[in-house]
């Protein structure tokens, strides 16, 4: 049977299902557009949050910020100062090629009388430039680093420089005065002068105030400190102890018992230029004269040869006093012999040295023999009370004792052969 259709009721049916279709749609659309209006204000809302989070710190922050501003802030690493090595080649120049004589400051460096034209600081700019050019003016923060070699500082409102080695008697009272090692050393050949300070009196210059007195050097024995005397025109005793209240350079440990602290009246002063000068003036002609100062300033060589100094000993006692540091870095013999200490003060100097074969370039020749020290410091036995006899049956019984009735870094090792045959001979 044929299917009949209602055409009228069939398109009423399809324009209902597409007004229902085109709703649905239209209200899609409109929700995907809230939607995405919706993830857009939430982005904002966040992209405004962060911002201004960034601009306003947290009470975390703020509290970091806080402990990081009362935090001192770290000084910058200094740089290690830089020294002027006189030993490499391309600073082995004639002396006036850099030092200016006298110095410009010379008046200064010595006060009223006692002042003398020499050389009293370092070098000037100038002398720099001729051949440092290059570094004198290298782009280094804080400073170029050639300016320490004289400069404590390089600012206009500090020009202070560091401690020059001369005048000794300023430059001793300064701490860079105990780690000091000069680049040169004093040739002094004392041969050719025993008789002329052994035998003329000349009156006091006002530059140095030193007076020479009649002397001679004779072997028997007779107080350092005595006339006729010779040595102590140039070498006093430093640090006298007089009538002090201790006898000790420093302040010793309460529980030193016989453990060694050094004394004073240990060491004795060397001369410099206001004795050199006396004789060796622009006025007086003798050669050498005061600028000629390589004929006495010696590049120091390898020396082969141990000091009785021990730097942590002395920094321990806290020496400060240049003139000791310098004096007992060149202890080649006892490094805690007293010039002043027992009867030693009553010698005469040339009991224990000889001053016509001392080469002052050749420390060797200034080490005093052990034979010296016999005499008055071996005995036939311990019982009768030599230093060494008691120092040596102790080092016998245990091989790790350490000697320090005369040695600092000696008394560590073995009993020398010298002193072997020195007690050998004394039985």
């Amino acid at each position: 049977m044929p299917v009949c259709y209602d055409v009228a009721h069939t398109n009423q049916a399809n324009r209902f299902e597409g007004s229902t279709a085109g709703g649905t749609l239209i209200q899609m659309t409109d929700r995907a557009n809230s939607l995405a209006k919706l993830v857009r204000i939430v982005c904002t809302c966040l992209f405004i949050s962060t911002l201004l989070a960034s601009f306003t710190p947290s009470q975390a922050d703020a509290q970091r910020r806080a402990r990081t501003a009362a935090r001192p802030a770290r000084p910058a690493p200094t740089p290690p100062r830089a020294e002027f090595a006189h030993g490499r080649r391309e600073h082995q120049l004639a002396c006036d090629k850099c030092h200016q004589f006298p110095s410009p400051d010379w008046k200064d460096a010595r006060k009223g009388d006692a002042a003398f034209p020499d050389v009293t600081r370092q070098p000037e700019h100038a002398s720099c430039l001729s051949c440092h050019r290059k570094q004198f003016f290298a782009r280094e923060r804080p400073r170029p680093r050639i300016c320490s070699v004289c400069h404590v500082a390089v600012t206009p409102r500090n020009q202070a420089r560091v401690p020059f080695p001369n005048p000794p008697e300023a430059f001793d009272r300064t701490e860079r005065a105990r780690d000091f090692d000069s680049d040169f050393r004093v040739g002094f050949p004392h041969d050719k002068h025993l008789e002329i300070v052994g035998g003329l009196t000349a009156p006091g210059r006002g530059a140095g105030g030193v007076r020479f007195v009649t002397a001679a050097f004779r072997p028997a024995p007779m107080p350092q400190d005595s006339d006729p005397k010779s040595c102590m025109v140039c070498h006093q005793t430093h640090q006298r102890q007089g009538k002090g209240e201790t006898e000790y350079a420093t302040e010793p440990p309460k529980d030193l018992g016989e453990g060694f602290w050094l004394k004073k009246g240990t060491f004795k002063t060397a001369p410099n230029h206001a004795t050199c000068f006396t004789c060796h003036s622009q006025d007086s002609g003798v050669a050498p004269a005061p600028n000629d100062c390589n004929a006495c300033h010696r590049l120091a060589g390898a020396q082969g040869l141990r000091a009785d100094f021990e730097q942590k000993l002395a920094a321990s006692m806290s020496v400060a006093d240049g003139t000791i540091m310098r004096r007992w870095r060149t202890r080649y013999s006892s490094g805690t012999f007293p010039h002043e200490g027992g009867a030693h003060a009553d010698l005469a100097c040339t009991t224990c040295h000889d001053a016509a074969k001392m080469n002052t370039l050749d420390p060797k020749s200034a080490r005093v023999s052990l034979e010296s020290c016999a005499a008055c410091h071996v005995t036939a036995t311990a019982g009768e009370g030599g230093a060494l006899n008691v120092e040596a049956d102790r080092k016998k019984a245990d091989a790790a004792f350490r000697c320090t009735k005369c040695h600092v870094v000696y008394g560590r090792e073995a009993l020398p052969e010298s002193h072997a045959k020195a007690l050998a001979a004394a039985r």
